[in-house]
């Protein structure tokens, strides 16, 4: 009987216990829901619906005249609201918006033969990340191809707003403060590109659970550590192989980092890390070259000649040297005006290392992917959605740098005020 409601408390403790993050995660997703309207039409979730569409069994032509269909009501939603916002159109003699229908008619009939780019380079791109279809199939046959996308993303950067929770938890942080982080990663960029139709909600959830999974080698949870992150890493890499290239190699590099630099680390667990991240590292690379995948060199002709409509360049490297000038020029420029990622990010690696360097460290190193992601593709009209993974550095560093904080403050003895003894009792003026 004793045994039964000892169970009982317990299980109503563990259910309090996610309570709270669970109605964060619900709060999101309602904001998606209200702020869907604002979304713009995205190439590359047309793209995206039509292997979703094929993976579910329609055929090549069927699949693009559903993704096509839902990518044009997406485009004359917002060219709609555009018209609405303009204050000129609100006079009586304002041309009227043309019918929704023609509109829509207009857009199909434009991409009759299939969405612009149609070259055969650039649909490979997206031929070779079958991740983000698959994971988005059962939605889209729910929901359709106009939401099945948006429904996988944002359960998605749900699951990762979860993780971040986990990771502070099993770092150290309390509760409180580990629900900051959670509500901060759905606040931040990482929470508006995870309401977009695109990889980004898988990318990040996928990131941290690879975080976590690697804290619990550090920690020396060996058996769920390694599945989790190389679960992670192999859903990941179906998702956005290059990605989770820079994700274990940074990884990797970050655990010899630790066991040449961070007493204590010299484990089995560490070891571990840095072997399976390095198997990664090795299995991406002999894939690549077994199927001949895109790479660097592909990525950059792709910037360069417009997705393949301009003939190929001679020399792209020299061209992305002096294009990186000209990008991170025009960023701490930026950057001066509104620093609030640079503040952010700092603040939240000195959280990280006065917490533990070891943690600062693999954080870090996975932070840091997104500006390796910058360099090798300064598009200034993608520039903080590449960036996304700068911002996992401030997500996990900056609740723990509050916590910090309030903790030394409330650790600092107060020294008795004039006219009172250490015991707060006031001192007699005969006394002196």
């Amino acid at each position: 009987m004793g045994s039964s409601e000892t169970r009982r408390r317990k299980g109503i403790r563990r259910s309090r216990r996610w309570m709270l993050p669970a109605l964060i995660a619900i709060a999101y997703i309602v904001l998606q829901i209200i702020g869907r309207p604002t979304l713009a039409p995205a190439n590359d979730a047309y793209r995206y619906n039509q292997a979703a569409l094929q993976f579910l069994g329609d055929s090549p032509e069927q699949a693009h005249r559903t993704a096509l269909k839902a990518y044009c009501h997406d485009k004359v939603r917002r060219e709609m609201r555009s018209h609405e916002l303009k204050p000129e159109n609100l006079r009586d003699d304002a041309a009227p918006y043309p019918t929704p229908g023609k509109g829509f008619s207009a857009c199909m009939a434009e991409s009759a033969d299939g969405l612009k780019p149609l070259s055969p380079r650039y649909e490979r791109i997206f031929d070779v990340r079958p991740g983000f279809p698959v994971l988005a199939a059962p939605f889209v046959a729910v929901f359709g191809a106009g939401s099945g996308l948006l429904v996988t993303s944002v359960l998605f950067t749900v699951a990762g707003g979860l993780f971040a929770y986990l990771l502070l938890r099993a770092v150290g942080a309390p509760a409180r403060f580990a629900l900051l982080g959670q509500a901060f990663f759905y606040a931040c960029p990482i929470g508006w590109w995870g309401g977009y139709p695109l990889t980004e909600g898988p990318v990040l959830a996928l990131t941290m659970s690879a975080l976590l999974g690697a804290w619990w080698l550090f920690n020396r949870r060996l058996t769920a550590g390694a599945i989790l992150l190389a679960g992670s890493m192999v859903v990941g890499t179906a998702v956005k192989y290059s990605t989770f290239l820079l994700i274990a190699g940074a990884l990797a590099a970050a655990a010899m980092v630790c066991l040449a630099l961070v007493a204590g680390t010299r484990h089995r667990g560490t070891y571990f890390m840095a072997a399976l991240n390095a198997a990664v590292v090795l299995g991406i690379g002999a894939l690549s070259m077994h199927y001949n995948l895109p790479g660097s060199t592909e990525t950059l002709q792709d910037t360069f000649t417009d997705h393949f409509a301009q003939p190929d360049v001679a020399a792209p490297w020299p061209m992305l040297v002096e294009l990186n000038g000209n990008y991170w020029t025009h960023w701490i420029q930026e950057q001066v005006r509104s620093p609030w990622l640079v503040v952010a990010v700092g603040l939240g690696a000195w959280g990280l290392f006065r917490h533990s360097r070891a943690l600062g460290w693999i954080v870090l190193a996975v932070g840091l992917t997104g500006i390796a992601a910058e360099i090798a593709h300064p598009v200034d009209s993608q520039g903080d959605r590449l960036m996304l993974n700068v911002w996992v550095i401030a997500v996990v560093g900056l609740p723990l740098l509050l916590h910090q904080l309030i903790q030394g403050r409330e650790r600092v003895p107060q020294l008795p005020v004039a006219g009172t003894t250490s015991d707060s009792q006031p001192v007699s003026r005969s006394a002196h």
